[in-house]
């Protein structure tokens, strides 16, 4: 049958930067790749959707920050930090469920559906005046 999304985008999240927005969209659709794996009990799948998940959010992140860069954003230190801990955060918790621990599944499907969405709403709507002031992007 049809499973419900676990999390849901909504308007709220749009940044108006088209492919920063797809890019979180796509990190959405990976946390509700892991949390269907996860309802499913299927282990392969939970293991590849946390590594797709982890390898997405470092690619994203970056490209983030290289857009930050490039606008001369004066956050963009304390946003990469941000980023940093919140990566470092993932890797400890793949190292936990590696080791047999099933409470870090759950703590990662909620640190997504927490940590990202607020993320998103107050540091990245933060950049977003300052990307569009900085004439990087029209």
């Amino acid at each position: 049958g049809y499973v419900m999304p676990f999390v849901y985008w909504t308007s709220d999240l749009d940044t108006g930067f088209e492919d920063i927005d797809e890019q979180h969209r796509q990190l959405v659709d990976y946390t509700n790749k892991l949390y269907d794996a996860k309802e499913a009990n299927d282990k392969e799948g939970i293991e590849r959707e946390f590594q797709h998940l982890i390898d997405y959010t470092v690619e994203h992140f970056s490209y983030e920050e290289m857009m930050l860069e490039e606008a001369q954003y004066r956050l963009v230190e304390q946003h990469r930090k941000v980023h940093q801990n919140f990566v470092n955060r993932l890797n400890t918790l793949q190292a936990r469920y590696h080791n047999g621990d099933e409470e870090a599944l759950e703590e990662v499907i909620g640190l997504c559906e927490g940590w990202l969405f607020r993320h998103i709403r107050i540091n990245d709507h933060g950049y977003i005046d300052s990307v569009k002031a900085s004439g990087i992007r029209s």
